[in-house]
């Protein structure tokens, strides 16, 4: 007897069964999501936050006025992960754990600041030597470092107390030193997301030299409180002009050109050949973390200025952390002198634009009959940007930054009869710029671009950032 069943049907492999967790939430859902008591939490967070509690009785044993830079990692990385554990369960919203949750965050922020200004004066150390001019910045830089350090301790202590209140069963042994070893490097890839490609090491000195450039201007023309400022001046600065979601982006954006550079030019024949490149270096890493102490003591001052917190919450963490003091610290000290550290390296970064970029001219025809309206211009800007790159851009005797679009349609505004428009700086934005113009300046359309153009597509990165 044969089998009337088709060959393929035959051989054909039966569906494996789906597994009924993933497939059937069974009769009752709402079991995924119940509500913990208070009381029931305690022996969970005993567990989560042993580690904390260790390397806070470490310090404590130790009486150091600051730690080291391996033991403040160590910190953060251990006070974020129970932070995050907090989290999780609301502990920010509920009464009992809310102060508990809002003194470990604020460890976490002053203990990954004090850990920027340890990096700081290593850095100025290696980088800028013992230059005399630069005592007072020294002495403060010390100071400050002793008074974050002071305040991390003092939150410490405040939630070690407090977690003897909640009835937490704390660890009774502090760390051996053999216990702390951490690794020496932690790895990072390269924070080029919106870094345009480039062919070696001499596009990308161009590319950092440029980004540099446009933080320097920037920060420069601000206006940045004296240390003796009073507290409401330095408080208005930091809401008006330069608050916590501007200084982080100043920091991944200096972030960036670090990685860049270490990624691409660090170690290369071309760094050993040029001894500016390692200044340079030096300012970037300086300003860095500089910048990087400011946005983690803004950062921490916008959570405790949330009035969302609660009174009750907001009165027992005052005592520990003054908010006053977080903004003389962020704006006065870190602000000021990552500006003036900017302004100091303006030459050492324009010089290397000078070396290592390959400028040159070129003069477009507009499209007959076409003017230079907000569309057209948008993409002009939207070019120049992308490659990071300055490029000036000349109609008459009138010379603006391509980078601006607000500058870009100003420009053609002053020469409505002008048919031609004349671009100077590097020679990668000047070919995408002779393409756009080839391709009469999108206004048939983006499907008419070219694939070299393809990323005006996208959305801007802003018109005042290259």
């Amino acid at each position: 007897m044969t089998d009337s069943k088709p060959e393929a049907e035959r051989r054909a492999v039966p569906p494996l069964p789906v597994p009924s967790a993933l497939a059937d939430d069974g009769p009752d859902p709402t079991v995924l999501d119940r509500v913990l008591r208070a009381s029931d939490y305690r022996e969970r967070l005993s567990r989560d936050a042993e580690e904390l509690f260790r390397l806070e009785a470490t310090w404590r044993a130790s009486d150091l006025r600051e730690p080291s830079r391996r033991f403040c990692l160590r910190l953060t990385e251990v006070a974020e992960r129970l932070e995050y554990a907090l989290l999780d369960v609301g502990a920010r919203g509920n009464r009992t754990y809310a102060f508990f949750a809002e003194a470990v965050s604020a460890a976490r922020w002053l203990a990954k600041a004090v850990h920027a200004l340890l990096h700081l004066r290593a850095r100025i150390r290696r980088y800028l030597g013992d230059r005399a001019d630069l005592a007072p910045f020294r002495t403060e830089l010390d100071a400050w470092i002793g008074r974050v350090s002071g305040r991390t301790t003092g939150v410490l202590a405040g939630v070690r107390v407090e977690a003897l209140g909640l009835g937490l069963t704390l660890p009774k042994a502090a760390y051996e030193r053999e216990e702390l070893v951490v690794a020496d490097a932690r790895w990072r890839l390269p924070q080029d997301l919106d870094v345009a490609e480039s062919i070696g090491e001499r596009e990308r000195i161009a590319e950092t030299a440029t980004a540099f450039l446009a933080l320097v201007d920037e920060l420069a023309p601000l206006a940045v409180p004296a240390a003796r400022s009073s507290p409401a001046a330095v408080a208005a600065f930091a809401r008006e002009t330069l608050h916590d979601a501007k200084a982080h982006e100043l920091r991944v954006r200096m972030h960036g050109i670090q990685s860049t550079y270490d990624a691409v030019v660090a170690s290369t024949p071309l760094e050993a050949a040029d001894p500016s490149l390692k200044v340079f270096r030096g300012y970037v890493s300086i300003i860095l973390h500089l910048l990087e102490a400011a946005a983690y003591a803004l950062r921490l001052h916008s959570r405790l200025s949330d009035d969302a917190r609660g009174a009750r919450v907001s009165a027992r963490i005052a005592p520990l952390v003054d908010r006053d003091e977080l903004l003389a610290f962020a704006i006065p000290f870190a602000i000021g002198n990552a500006r003036r550290c900017l302004v100091e390296a303006r030459e050492v970064a324009a010089k290397l634009l000078g070396r290592y970029a390959n400028v040159s001219e070129i003069e477009l025809e507009l499209p007959p009959g076409r003017k230079l309206h907000l569309r057209p211009a948008g993409l002009i800007v939207r070019v120049v940007q992308h490659h990071g790159m300055a490029v000036e851009m000349g109609m008459g005797d009138e010379i603006v930054d391509a980078r601006q679009l607000m500058d870009v349609i100003l420009l053609a505004a002053g020469h409505p009869d002008a048919t031609k428009v004349r671009f100077r700086g590097d020679e990668r934005p000047l070919a995408d710029l002779a393409r756009l113009f080839h391709h009469r300046l999108g206004e048939d359309g983006f499907d008419t671009l070219p694939p070299e153009l393809s990323y005006v597509r996208e959305p801007s990165r802003g018109t005042s950032t290259p």
